[in-house]
Order: structure tokens, then sequence, then C-alpha cells
């Protein structure tokens, strides 16, 4: 194995710094989806957004709530579709596919890189299980130039909740649409495939209900040091059909400076 090894970090080095952060992400998603040790990867603050559960913060809650009774999974894999990183190499993200079984999902996860040249994962979420297998891998996708900017995380919370107001104000497809950008990717509900693109998110909320007022609220963010690139969690709901949900939205800077969502996925919780 030591010359396979070899042979790929060789090609990696031989990358554009952006590209070698990219490929030694996906590495590091790859060696986490085999290893035995789930949580190993996981910041000690980490946040996981598992179908069904609360929002639980650090390795602690998430090992007690993977532990309990009515949550399984332990058999579960998946395999990375895409992977892009900050301009300085600190904050990346990665989505794609998870397997159990004869059932399917999806998955979007964010990454620090930390000292020791290790990724740590530092929000994940993933949709419900369904029957079915994931569809073969997609062409690899390019990733936006990066744009620099101030790296405050206040500015992310403050773009998350402006999303939000929109989405009160005229509705939760006018506010995607005017959020998203070009290359933004949603997971999407359970057994559907991903979204690709603002064409398809706007398909994707033709038939949102006219009377259900989306609303949320973010509860954490973190930025990369070279303020392109950031990842925001928190809690949502539709009021008047006693629907709520969590989320983890990826977040990219513009080249006009504004931030606009690149990944965006969530599931359900239960009521407060």
């Amino acid at each position: 194995m030591r010359p396979i090894w070899l042979l790929v970090l060789l090609a990696m080095a031989a990358l554009p710094d952006r590209e070698r952060d990219r490929a030694a992400l996906l590495a590091a998603d790859r060696e986490l989806a085999r290893s035995k040790d789930f949580l190993g990867a996981f910041a000690e603050d980490a946040a996981y957004l598992y179908p069904g559960a609360r929002l639980v913060r650090g390795k602690n809650a998430i090992r007690a709530l993977l532990d309990s009774a009515d949550v399984g999974g332990g058999d579960l894999t998946w395999t990375p579709e895409f992977a892009d990183v900050s301009d300085d190499g600190t904050v990346g993200y990665t989505y794609g596919w998870t397997r159990s079984a004869d059932q399917q999902g999806k998955y979007l996860a964010c990454w620090r890189h930390r000292g020791g040249g290790s990724w740590m994962v530092t929000a994940y979420a993933r949709t419900r299980l369904t029957p079915g297998t994931p569809p073969p891998p997609a062409a690899p996708g390019g990733a936006a130039a990066a744009v620099r900017g101030l790296a405050d995380a206040r500015q992310l919370r403050s773009a998350d909740s402006a999303f939000a107001a929109l989405s009160v104000a005229r509705g939760a497809r006018s506010a995607f649409l005017s959020f998203a950008a070009t290359e933004a990717t949603m997971l999407g509900p359970p057994g559907a495939p991903m979204t690709h693109g603002r064409e398809a998110i706007d398909a994707a909320f033709a038939d949102f209900p006219a009377d259900a007022v989306l609303e949320w609220a973010p509860v954490g963010a973190d930025v990369a040091g070279s303020g392109d690139l950031g990842c925001t969690v928190g809690e949502a709901r539709i009021s008047a059909r006693n629907s709520y949900s969590k989320y983890l939205t990826v977040w990219k800077r513009q080249a006009d400076g504004t931030w606009k969502f690149v990944a965006d996925g969530g599931n359900a919780r239960p009521a407060p």
C-alpha cells in the first residue's frame, strides 16, 4: 500500500494550492467513511444534525445521541461527490451520498483544518435513509474563484438572518433564488436527487405552498481566516403546519463582497 499512497501524495503535491487542499479534504472524507470510529474526526464542539432529533453540539452529546436506543445506522457508509475549501485552506465542505444496506441518503459536512495537518468535521447533516441506491458519481464540479474579505462570523449570521427575513417577507422561493450562488447545491428531501444550480432550485420550490411561511434563525457560524467561505447552523419552522427542522448552510463570498449560499441541507427536528 505504501507505493500507492506515495503516488497519491506526489500527485497532490503537483496540484495548485487550492486544488491540493480540495484533494486532501476529499481524502479525509473518504478516510472517515472507511473508519470504524465515526466521531474520531469530529471537532470537540461539532454540530450534528440527525434526522428527527434535536440539533446537538459537542462530541459527548453526539455520542449520546448515536448510542441511544432509537438511533441506528452503525453500518452507514458514504461517498463524497464534491469538496471545496477556503482560499487559505482552513475551512471546507463536502457533500455526497450515504448508504446503509439497501437504503440511501445524502449528507453535507463542514470541516476545519486543525493544527497538525488534520481536517476535523465541525458540522454534519444527513437526510433520512430511504429505499434505493445512490446514483452513479457525477462528473467533478468546478469551484468558483475565491473572493477574500473580513473574517467575521457575525457577517455570516447577518446574511443568514437577512435570508430568513426575505423568506418571511416574500416567500421561500424568492428568498432561495436571491441568496443562491450560481453553483449552489441543495440536498433536498429524502429519496429525491440533489438539486444543482439556481434553475433547479427554482423548479424545486415551484410547488411550495403559498401559505406556508418558512422562517429560521442561525444559532452558530464559522468562517475561514481568508473570509471567503463559512458555514451556519440553525433551526427552522413552518408554524402554521406544525413543521420544525434544522439546517446546515455553506456560504461563499461573491465578487461584489456579498455572501450567497453554495450548499444547503437539513432535516426534521421535534417540536419545541
